[in-house]
């Protein structure tokens, strides 16, 4: 229902995510791209769906900030 980007996320789901697939969402959050950043999400659903379902929110919502604060989790 309504208002997933405001449940708690824990970050470490995106350890699952290969990190070329967060290095481009971060990228194309920093371009304030939502078409680029919808179709990568979907990527993300191929690893987890719930983990999906909040980027797209968040993307849906123009969160971009939110989008590249969790990005930056992987920089290693």
């Amino acid at each position: 229902m309504s208002g997933a980007a405001h449940v708690p996320f824990d970050r470490e789901r995106l350890e699952i995510v290969p990190l070329h697939l967060l290095e481009a969402l971060k990228e194309a959050a920093s371009n304030e791209d939502p078409e680029e950043l919808m179709d990568l999400a979907d990527g993300v659903a191929e690893h987890d769906a719930e983990v999906a379902g909040y980027l797209q929110n968040l993307i849906e919502t123009f969160a971009y900030d939110t989008l590249s604060d969790l990005f930056d989790v992987r920089g290693r």
